[in-house]
């Protein structure tokens, strides 16, 4: 007898994650709590503790793979035991050659009497239409760049969806076996994981879902006194803006008529990183001072940069601002991840002529996008949200 610890989600309904290094091997003996992988999710690198004592008898996976969430991912020697500390979404399944036992894993997923071992299906080449099969559009446009027959890969996503991970899957697949695409046999390509992929699923579930409407505007600044922080102030508007209009800061996935409203402000923001963009969550932004933002901002930037973030800083977003003003660009499309309905956009400020009472003046100027779903939200609601923003804005404290 052994037995399987498997993956358990390790952000908010996760549904895979990437080997990114084995702190053990193949017998090692293990306590608990003791570091077993790294593990690469769509937002961060994640440390996964073993947990329990034991024996380990065989590693699921090389790094560079892909676990789906509640894959085996470690098995022990001997029966499955009570463990000295059990994290919560770590589940157990004894297994042997006779017969399996059912388990539940990562929550309250359940699974049968039997673990099911697949080999990936094979895919070739192919130069035919890709038709009658389920999947995004981003999905199709890469398989038939790659020269990939959908038709041939296992697909896992809802009712029976070919999702960008089994795509990724099924083309590391035939790279194993040497008989790689010869479009993705390019040296200059590159295979998208962690944070990049998470972008690419995100942003396809937007422009399949979202009615995106965006309004733009400027806020004039010159009423800001010397030292004012920028994005403290910013976040300060955005969150006077959520309280005139509520509907503003809300979730919306478009399975039921309902707007779920937010009562707090719960801010992502989005740093941009080499590895590609995290949108770590200030909690109750409305309640923090300046001091407190900045001290939250200035961590978020250092655990961006060197993949530390908590899991929990990284979930339960209500609404987005994107300062991408910081590196170029005015005015601004930026896109809307459901479930969310709104983000803001603040481009790169500048000064500019302004006419004050049949004189110019030079003022600083700072524009100013928001995009909101518009299933959701109107647009009279989005200008008076806007609005919001400029006036408080244009406040000299």
């Amino acid at each position: 007898m052994s037995t399987i610890f498997k993956l358990p989600d390790l952000g908010e309904g996760l549904p895979d994650a990437e080997i990114h290094e084995w702190h053990v091997k193949v017998g090692d003996t293990v306590k608990v709590d003791q570091l077993l992988v790294s593990m690469e999710t769509a937002k961060a690198v994640v440390d996964v503790p073993s947990p329990r004592n034991g024996k380990i008898v065989k590693l699921y996976g090389n790094p560079g793979d892909t676990i789906n969430t509640g894959d085996p991912l470690v098995e022990y020697e001997g029966d499955a035991v009570q463990p000295v500390a059990t994290p919560t979404t770590h589940e157990y399944e004894p297994v042997s050659t006779e017969s399996k036992s059912a388990a539940t894993v990562a929550g309250s997923i359940k699974v049968g009497d039997t673990v099911i071992r697949e080999a990936a299906a094979g895919i070739t080449p192919t130069q035919g239409a890709i038709g009658g099969i389920r999947a995004l559009p981003i999905v199709r446009l890469m398989a038939q760049k790659l020269g990939v027959d959908l038709s041939r890969i296992n697909s896992t996503g809802h009712l029976g969806q070919v999702t960008i991970d089994d795509l990724c899957q099924a083309i590391k697949q035939q790279m194993r076996s040497g008989t790689t695409p010869a479009s993705f046999a390019s040296p200059t390509m590159k295979p998208l994981k962690g944070v990049r992929k998470a972008m690419v699923n995100s942003m396809a579930e937007s422009h399949a879902t979202v009615v995106p409407v965006t309004l733009s505007d400027k806020a004039d600044l010159s009423a800001w006194v010397a030292g004012t922080d920028f994005t403290s102030r910013l976040i300060r508007a955005v969150c006077t803006a959520c309280k005139i209009e509520p509907v503003m800061n809300a979730l919306f996935d478009g399975t039921v008529p309902a707007i779920d409203i937010k009562p707090e402000v719960n801010l992502g923001l989005a740093v941009d990183t080499p590895d590609g963009l995290f949108v770590p969550v200030i909690k109750n932004a409305g309640e923090r001072t300046p001091s407190e933002l900045r001290e939250i901002i200035n961590r978020f930037k250092t655990q961006a940069k060197d993949r530390t973030i908590p899991q929990d800083d990284l979930r339960g977003a209500t609404i987005t601002l994107s300062n991408f003003g910081t590196f170029a660009g005015y005015f601004a499309n930026p896109i809307v991840v459901p479930p969310m309905v709104t983000i803001i956009g603040a481009g790169r400020g500048r000064d500019e002529a302004v006419p004050v009472n049949g004189k110019l003046e030079i003022h600083r100027i700072l524009p100013l996008s928001v995009t909101f779903d518009h299933r959701a939200a109107t647009g009279g609601e989005a200008s008076r949200f806007l609005k919001a923003m400029i006036d408080d804005l244009e406040m000299a404290d």
